[in-house]
């Protein structure tokens, strides 16, 4: 006999009315939360980790940035770069941009 199991993430719409994506526009973005939960045979079980809600546009298919967080910037330590998806700087030092996750 084997066993599969692992954890893998769930994602759950918190809230069913939609809100306005500052991004593109539509009103087409939803409370969301991902949740990380122990599996096993693929059936998720126990919640083991709570994600934190943030907005996600169904159009845009990325989370908003800034939802429900400080509207702060991050810090930069030197040089920046330009985002070439969402047009907001970052450091250059990034791999992947910090505000929608384009590869810089």
């Amino acid at each position: 006999m084997f066993l599969i199991a692992g954890v893998q993430p769930k994602t759950k719409r918190l809230d069913e009315n939609p809100e306005q994506c500052p991004a593109c526009g539509l009103v087409q973005a939803y409370t969301t939360r991902v949740d990380h939960y122990l599996s096993i045979f693929f059936i998720p079980l126990i919640r083991v980790k709570k994600g934190e809600p943030f907005l996600f546009c169904e159009n845009c298919r990325c989370p908003v940035d800034g939802y429900r967080a400080s509207t702060q910037e991050l810090p930069l330590s030197g040089a920046t770069t330009l985002c070439a998806a969402c047009k907001r700087r970052f450091d250059r030092s990034f791999k992947y941009c910090p505000h929608c996750g384009q590869r810089a």
